[in-house]
């Protein structure tokens, strides 16, 4: 290595050590100064506030640092009446009783000015025939019989009497007159005009709006009844089973108690009147059109109360 050589090279050296001298205490005052600076937010920050950490993106607080709460589901939309034809329309719901236990609640709602109710005899037929009248909108049990098969009380259809009414037939009749529903007791007159009754009970829901039972009798089991609102205009078979064993349901006290409250969630009030139609065994009812909402009787029901086209 010859002398010049080594003479440049120790110039060399010496200018870069002379540039990077100002680099290095330009950084030492900048990280100096950073440590000043956090000093002083420490000691003015609230004794538990979120600490705050420099990233790559600037400064983050703890806080944003986790992740976001999640979303509250929307609460499901209460159960409706559905319109299935003009003046007839159906709700599917459910009802809990007071030891906790879970019924359906299936309602089928009748403008009494624009349907029409009749009696269907079926003697010893399948209740699920009433399916091969295509003309057949909605059907339930209804009314007390022996066991011949014979209505225990009053039954009348279209004006024409098909049963007269008997002591043990039931409390209450329900009756439809000039397109109204009423609910009379056992042994008042038939008003003139009556195109529609039967008899059965007891009575659930006094006219006026009254709950009709008076104490639970223990017996459970499911229910058929006739709800009677605005006015007499509008006319509700209600069927009420238990989701659990077959013929289960609420006793006749729980029953009149739903009754008395709105049917669907939106409404303001409950039924005017109401009449047990028979129950246990024999609830059954047939939506056309909703397989999903027949309900066939465990036994034999020699009768059907039906609106047809």
């Amino acid at each position: 290595m010859n002398a010049s050589w080594c003479v440049s090279a120790r110039l060399l050296s010496a200018v870069a050590l002379l540039g990077l001298a100002p680099c290095a205490r330009e950084q030492g005052a900048r990280e100096q100064g950073a440590r000043e600076q956090g000093a002083r937010e420490q000691a003015a920050r609230p004794a538990g506030a979120p600490v705050e950490r420099s990233s790559a993106a600037g400064v983050v607080g703890a806080r944003d640092a986790a992740a976001p709460p999640a979303a509250a589901l929307p609460a499901p939309a209460a159960p409706v009446f559905q319109t299935r034809m003009a003046g007839l329309s159906v709700l599917a719901d459910e009802r809990t009783d007071a030891q906790g236990h879970a019924h359906e609640w299936i309602v089928t709602r009748i403008d009494l000015q624009q349907h029409r109710l009749q009696v269907r005899a079926l003697g010893d037929l399948p209740f699920t025939r009433l399916l091969d009248d295509a003309g057949l909108l909605v059907a339930v049990n209804g009314g007390f019989f022996d066991s011949s098969l014979q209505a225990s009380g009053l039954l009348l259809s279209g004006g024409s009497l098909l049963a007269r009414e008997r002591p043990g037939g039931g409390s209450g009749v329900l009756a439809v007159v000039k397109q109204r529903a009423q609910l009379l007791k056992r042994g008042e007159p038939l008003p003139r005009g009556t195109d529609f009754s039967v008899q059965c009970g007891p009575r659930l829901i006094e006219v006026g709006g009254a709950v009709g039972i008076r104490s639970d009798d223990g017996q459970r089991a499911a229910r058929t009844a006739a709800c009677i609102r605005e006015r007499g205009r509008e006319l509700n078979f209600v069927v009420a089973r238990a989701q659990g064993p077959l013929g289960g349901g609420p006793g006749l006290l729980q029953l009149a108690e739903w009754l008395a409250q709105p049917l669907a969630p939106s409404e303001p009030s409950g039924c005017e009147a109401a009449l047990n139609l028979d129950g246990g065994p024999s609830t059954g009812i047939v939506v056309r059109g909703l397989p999903e909402l027949v309900r066939a009787p465990l036994g034999p029901v020699p009768f059907a109360l039906v609106v047809a086209r």
